[in-house]
């Protein structure tokens, strides 16, 4: 049976969260034979392969292991986004899963479907308390593909969705302009989500939560402390977009808004990082400087769109406003009303795999 969509799981010493998110790819007691879940094993040391065999051995037109040595997460995306035969595909992350009971509408939307790009809601799942947030759009209609014109002329309507855990690509589409992710560095999801996806024709937004992203490891590497050691990797994603904006002066109008605006998302988000979670708040002064100057010399443009937001955290610095409070302020009906009610909604219900 063809396959309707690859799910690629890049796995390094995964052994205790992978079969929660292998076994979340089940409907009852089987997966559904349109999927394809591919373990992409990168070279860990303990017990990933072994359960990830389990499931192939179990449901070998489904599941399958491709074992490699170690590359990082980007370098996993590399390898499965080749090995994949469906006509979509979605990375999960090995300790994060998806909604079960959502995977046949799921698919029975992609089948459907000819979009290039395809957005969904997804909840950000607290480990630690339980407590979900739902991260969704606020377009006027899903299930019908609108062009990238549409998605910046309404970014607020879909911002919030055009991250890793939101985003599945056509397979042709993402081959035929595939951007490779760079090896052995953190946060290069956020090129995964800005190229090739801003070249897409078509967007098909759909109002289906599906992927499950978990947070609260101290180990993950988006918790503050490995953001702050891992700060010169952040920076360097930040590079490879702007090199990208550089080296394609052919863009469209609206790819090229779509890059800027992912990409002033993410330096608004390491100037909160180097000014305010820094503990020496004079190196995070100087370190954002260079940070500044360095975009100032590769794109004046995106450098005076943040100019205000780095002015501000550099007040907050200098007064040493804490991060938390700076978090809380995001939360406040104030931040609600700037953003004109596109918000986070926190939902009341316990994660069902939890």
């Amino acid at each position: 049976m063809s396959k309707v969509i690859s799910f690629i799981i890049p796995a390094y010493n995964s052994q205790d969260c992978l079969e929660k998110c292998l076994d979340s790819f089940l409907v009852g007691e089987k997966p559904l034979p349109e999927t394809e879940v591919i373990v992409i094993n990168d070279g860990s040391t303990d017990g990933t392969e072994a359960v990830a065999q389990r499931y192939a051995g179990r449901f070998p037109d489904v599941y399958r292991v491709i074992s490699k040595e170690n590359g990082g997460h980007g370098s996993a995306i590399n390898t499965g986004s080749r090995m994949a035969e469906g006509t979509y595909f979605k990375v999960i992350d090995a300790d994060d899963w998806v909604v079960s009971e959502n995977l046949p509408v799921f698919v029975d939307s992609l089948r459907t479907c000819s979009a290039d790009v395809v957005l969904t809601p997804f909840h950000q799942v607290d480990i630690r308390t339980g407590e979900r947030s739902a991260w969704r759009m606020y377009c006027k209609e899903y299930g019908r593909s609108v062009t990238m014109e549409d998605v910046v002329e309404n970014w607020k309507d879909y911002d919030r969705c055009a991250f890793f855990h939101g985003i599945t690509y056509r397979t042709e589409f993402y081959n035929r302009n595939r951007h490779e992710l760079p090896e052995k560095i953190s946060y290069e999801d956020q090129e995964y989500a800005t190229i090739p996806c801003c070249l897409a024709g078509s967007v098909c937004p759909l109002d289906i939560y599906l992927y499950q992203y978990s947070v609260g490891n101290s180990g993950q590497s988006v918790a503050l402390q490995n953001r702050l050691s891992r700060q010169t990797h952040e920076r360097r994603v930040t590079v490879n977009i702007l090199r990208y904006i550089r080296g394609h002066e052919d863009l469209s109008s609206a790819a090229g808004e779509y890059l800027r605006k992912r990409a002033e998302a993410q330096i608004v988000s390491h100037y909160a990082l180097i000014f305010l979670i820094e503990p020496d708040r004079r190196k995070g002064r100087e370190t954002a400087a260079r940070y500044r100057g360095m975009i100032r010399r590769m794109d004046p443009e995106l450098c005076g769109r943040t100019e205000r937001k780095y002015r501000a955290f550099l007040l907050m610095n200098r007064l040493h406003v804490p991060y938390r409070f700076f978090q809380a302020l995001l939360h406040t009906r104030i931040y609600s009303i700037v953003r004109k009610n596109h918000r986070i909604e926190v939902e009341e219900t316990t994660p069902q795999h939890l």
